[in-house]
């Protein structure tokens, strides 16, 4: 596993709000969800962190489980 550091950003109160909202909505903590952000939109959907939360994002199974 990697090593994190905290990053401070500065945000207008509106979009920090919405942002706060969106992480909710995915079952995660905010600075995950702007890590994740922060990630994909400096290098890309190839980076091994944002390939991870896609991977733990979209793991769990919507509807019944096939038996």
């Amino acid at each position: 596993m990697s090593e994190h550091v905290k990053a401070p950003a500065l945000l207008p109160a509106d979009e920090a709000r919405d942002l706060a909202i969106k992480a909710a909505e995915q079952g995660v903590t905010t600075p995950e969800w702007l890590g994740f952000l922060i990630l994909l939109s400096a290098y890309g959907p190839m980076h091994p962190e944002v390939i991870a939360f896609q991977e733990r994002a979209f793991s769990v199974q919507l509807g019944p489980q096939d038996e």
